[in-house]
């Protein structure tokens, strides 16, 4: 008989001796008793009766409320909800961790290899069937994975029932397996090389559900616990983190690298050095002019910047730290004070009666932020300046992957007379196309490699070549990177006209720029505009 059913016979026979008692009492003292105090033993006789009703009632009530506190147990049917995945009936990321640390507290010598694994086409089948068919055919590719790598003892059990479940989901689309290279006498990497290989042959040559068919591939990525993390978390994570970069290099499988630790801290140090310098306003910015070379008349002027890493170092480019002013989230700033020095240079250029352009390199599409056309305007109007004297400056792949949004503040800018160039001009057919669509107001074309002898006959067929659409589609040409008098030789030799570069000059400091201007006068008086003539002389 059961705890409850023995309370309950218990009070009930309690019950009916209380019963009892009290008609024997009425029935024994009912003539010699008052009627008052037979009233009050019937009352007390009803009260004790209720009360015991009562204790019955809540501890019925009680014990049939299920509860986990305490030493109460929950049903296997409930641990299996609260630790499986629904979709694959797989342990969940919590389970996993739970067993794996478990497993490393229990003897702190063990080693064991992370292997972090996902299907890496199977985005498509979201798309096409929804997410609750594409759920089927998850389900049936984990039951293809577990049934292989069941009996593999080597490797952890992440499951509560008595069959071992070697496979745990993590999040999204990736899985775990542990294996332990305890005792192992082989090569650690050989070892979840052939494991690897093993979970990629229990996928079936083709997963179908109902007129759908697809053959997945998976791609791996391994940590190993003690030579990369402390943790389980972060073998885990570094797992992860092996499979993504393995993704990115097109690898199926991929082992954690520790000098990619070293190589973050080193670009956090680089981020943080390069974002106090930006604030600090320690960036160099400089002017290229752009001239004529056959009548030397400047054309324009390119700002440029420059980053001094350390203090003995190189200075770097604007090309070369685009990415990591990205990644630190100062590029937007940065552009902005080259804006700014922008319109402060064409200030000083129209009090001297110069009316030249001044471009910007915009290098990154990600520049393109709601508030930048608002920025430059409120600019013209604040120094005054017409915006044909500002150029934006675009790379050609940026402007060949430019989203609608990007075409759309093209399109702004152009409505405030700025100018728009596009830099490293392949004559590609996308970029032609693109050239032909948008009013482009000049081109330009990286005359680095460019020599004057039978080297490089392909940059300089294809140099020669645009210089020639160039002047047929009647857009200015500017032949930059143009350092030696071989390379100048050899543009001029094709018919270019426009360059910059160290041939002309290596870099103008903004506030020089007057006293500059008046050198390239006096040694070419004959390209002095007239209405700059009263300033010069």
């Amino acid at each position: 008989m059961s705890s409850f059913n023995a309370k309950y016979f218990f009070v009930f026979v309690i019950f009916i001796a209380v019963i009892a008692l009290s008609a024997l009492f009425a029935q024994l003292y009912s003539e010699q008793l008052p009627i008052g105090l037979m009233a009050m033993v019937s009352y007390l006789v009803a009260i004790s009766i209720a009360i015991i009703l009562a204790w019955f009632l809540t501890q019925k009530i009680f014990s049939e409320t299920p509860t986990h506190s305490g030493n109460e147990t929950i049903s296997v049917e409930e641990l299996f909800i609260y630790t499986h995945d629904p979709v694959t009936n797989l342990p969940t990321a919590q389970q996993a961790l739970k067993t794996f640390e478990s497993a490393i507290k229990s003897d702190k010598g063990n080693r064991y290899g992370a292997v972090v694994f996902k299907p890496i086409n199977f985005q498509q089948v979201n798309s096409l069937l929804g997410y609750h068919n594409s759920d089927l055919l998850l389900l049936q590719l984990a039951y293809c994975l577990q049934q292989r790598i069941a009996i593999n003892k080597k490797l952890l059990n992440f499951g509560i029932s008595p069959e071992p479940v070697r496979i745990a989901r993590l999040q999204s689309l990736q899985f775990l397996v542990v294996y332990d290279l305890t005792q192992s006498r082989y090569d650690d990497k050989a070892i979840l090389d052939e494991l690897c290989q093993q979970l990629g042959e229990a996928v079936p040559n083709a997963m179908s559900f109902k007129s759908f068919s697809l053959n997945f591939e998976l791609a791996f990525g391994i940590a190993i616990s003690d030579e990369n993390g402390d943790s389980v978390e972060e073998v885990i994570s570094h797992a992860g983190d092996a499979l993504l970069n393995g993704l990115k290099s097109q690898q199926i499988i991929s082992y954690f690298d520790n000098s990619s630790i070293l190589y973050t801290q080193s670009q956090l140090a680089r981020m943080e050095s390069f974002r106090q310098d930006i604030q600090d306003k320690k960036l160099h910015c400089y002017l290229e002019p752009q001239v004529n070379i056959n009548n030397y008349n400047i054309v324009g002027f390119q700002l440029k910047v420059h980053w001094y890493e350390s203090s003995n170092a190189k200075p770097l480019e604007l090309s070369d730290f685009s990415k990591l002013a990205e990644q630190s989230g100062e590029l937007y700033g940065l552009t902005k004070q080259m804006l700014d020095q922008a319109f402060t240079t064409l200030e000083i250029l129209h009090r001297i009666g110069v009316y030249q352009r001044i471009s910007v390199s915009l290098a990154n599409e990600s520049l393109f932020e709601v508030d930048l056309v608002d920025f430059i305007e409120q600019k013209l109007q604040q120094y005054g300046i017409a915006g044909k004297y500002l150029m934006i400056e675009l790379n050609e792949q940026v402007m060949l992957s430019a989203s609608h949004r990007v075409k759309s503040i093209i399109d702004q800018l152009k409505s405030l007379e700025i100018n728009i160039s596009i830099s490293n001009f392949s004559g590609s057919y996308e970029s032609l196309r693109y050239v032909r669509k948008v009013a482009i107001h000049q081109l330009k074309v990286n005359c680095q490699q460019l020599s004057n002898d039978s080297s490089n006959r392909v940059d300089k067929a294809i140099t020669n070549a645009l210089v020639t659409l160039t002047r047929s589609m009647k857009i200015p040409l500017i032949g930059t990177n143009i350092d030696r008098h071989d390379s100048s030789q050899a543009y001029i030799a094709m018919g270019g006209e426009l360059m910059q570069g160290d041939i002309i000059h290596s870099g103008v400091v903004p506030e020089e720029i007057e006293i500059w201007l008046e050198k390239w006068y006096l040694q070419h008086p004959e390209s002095i505009p007239p209405e700059a003539r009263p300033s010069i002389y």
